[in-house]
């Protein structure tokens, strides 16, 4: 314990505070920055966004020089496009026909008012709700007079007349397109040139280093993008099916409404359920309506805790208390658009610190926990294939534990040697990693015949013994 305080003198103390002050006052500047100029940063990070969404399709196509990189792009964006011009329209199509009916919005307010006084009928609610004006003008709901006394409609307004105004200002996102699409232009014919010119600027081991700290940025944006995005289509789809099934109008748009919010951590999607079921309220039954609220949650978490969990494991591996602050502060700065960029951004950020020895204690603060070495080796494992990312992450990993090769080696073939058990399958990454470990003990003969492929049950005795000398040789390290 002593020791340990030895080596925390007083410059250390005057490094970590100055880190630290220098930390807050970057962070006020960018902060500054992101107020004062959001009409020129918002369009670029959103085109930036979109050029992380296209990377992966593009890169498969351009894969082995099939397809040009410009074209590879170019191809996926006009892909982008399409779909994006054709979700808008039949959104736009569906909002539209609630739009100019009239009759039903009118329906709606009355229906709304309806289940509104019966709710003021409630012992909860009508502690808290206001007492109904007694001067209330002709065509004015109890809904309505009761939300003017506190301030939220104008005298005369209707309920269902506020929500159309809003809705019907749902394509005001468009307004920024054309200087998102320059952004993403300039994005895309500048990846192609970056790692040249970094290069130039940063010979040697500079250069190794920002590539380093590339590739990770790309690895991990990559994933983000690719979990997110999957799992909001998915999420999505159901709930739009949901909605569909029990007559919600607008599900199309909630379903859209569901898959951008999606990319909010954490509360996101739970938000994009509040809608529908506000439209539900006013048009089903108690016990239809219980149903509804139901079958979205459920959905909500089987994709977002289950689905999304096993599929992207720890990739962003950021603090949930971190990310939480920083997508409301984002919410403040920038709204919706601000929520949905700061995830990626703050993974940015992370990536950066952990690769400067100064600041990699602050890019600790900011993760989620501090893995031991077998559960970053499990991490990495998941799915099957170790990327560049991932071998960076263990051999800074290493070094930070002072652990000698022979225990990384030994450490990789017991990890990969309980998931050939567990799952039965053996793959490529696997095998490897155990014929390496095995060439440490005397099992390497007994595990020769041990293949890619659905696991020969008669080697499991022999993996499971491999298991027990490594956890051994640990021990004796």
């Amino acid at each position: 314990m002593g020791e340990a305080f030895a080596d925390w003198d007083v410059n250390t103390f005057q490094n970590r505070l100055s880190m630290l002050t220098n930390g807050l006052l970057l962070a006020a500047l960018v902060i500054i920055a992101m107020a004062t100029l959001e009409d020129v940063l918002k369009p670029f990070f959103i085109a930036l966004g979109i050029y992380f969404i296209l990377k992966p399709g593009a890169d498969i196509l351009a894969e082995g020089g099939k397809f040009p990189v410009f074209l590879s792009y170019l191809t996926m964006f006009l892909l982008f496009v399409l779909v994006i011009v054709s979700t808008f329209f039949f959104a736009w199509a569906q909002t539209q026909s609630i739009v100019g009916n009239q009759d039903k919005i009118d329906r709606y307010n009355d229906r709304l008012n309806e289940r509104y006084v019966n709710m003021k009928d409630w012992a909860v609610f009508g502690m808290v709700l206001p007492e109904t004006a007694e001067n209330i003008t002709d065509g004015q709901s109890v809904l309505a007079s009761d939300l003017t006394q506190m301030g939220f409609l104008d005298e005369g307004d209707k309920v269902m007349d506020l929500a159309v105004e809003m809705l019907s200002g749902f394509g005001s996102v468009l307004t920024t397109s054309v200087t998102v699409l320059f952004f993403l232009i300039f994005i895309i014919l500048e990846a192609s040139f970056l790692p040249g010119r970094i290069e130039r600027a940063w010979p040697g081991d500079a250069f190794d280093k920002v590539n380093i700290v590339r590739h990770q940025i790309e690895e991990s944006v990559n994933t983000y993008i690719i979990v997110k995005t999957g799992c909001g289509l998915g999420t999505a789809a159901i709930a739009g099916l949901i909605m569909w099934a029990f007559g919600v109008d607008l599900w199309f748009v909630w379903a859209i409404l569901t898959f951008f919010l999606n990319y909010v951590p954490y509360i996101g999607s739970l938000i994009a359920t509040i809608p529908p079921i506000l439209v539900g309220f006013v048009i089903l039954n108690t016990f239809p309506l219980l149903i509804l609220v139901l079958l979205l949650l459920l959905n909500q978490q089987i994709w977002g805790n289950v689905i999304e969990t096993k599929w992207a494991g720890k990739a962003l591996d950021i603090s949930p208390v971190i990310l939480l602050i920083v997508t409301a502060f984002s919410f403040w700065l920038w709204g919706i658009i601000g929520m949905i960029l700061s995830v990626p951004f703050i993974v940015i950020i992370k990536i950066v610190l952990e690769n400067i020895e100064a600041t990699r204690p602050l890019a600790i603060l900011l993760s989620e926990r501090a893995p031991t070495l077998e559960e970053a080796w499990e991490d990495a494992l998941k799915d099957g294939r170790l990327s560049f990312s991932e071998n960076h992450k263990l051999r800074e990993l290493q070094k930070l534990l002072g652990v000698s090769d022979e225990v990384m080696t030994s450490t990789a073939g017991r990890i990969a040697a309980a998931m050939v058990i567990k799952r039965n399958k053996v793959n490529l990454l696997q095998l490897e990693l155990i014929e390496k470990s095995a060439d440490m003990t005397s099992l390497d003969l007994a595990l020769a015949g041990l293949v890619v492929g659905k696991l020969d049950h008669a080697f499991k005795p022999a993996l499971r013994e491999l298991i027990k000398l490594l956890e051994e040789e640990e021990e004796e390290e």
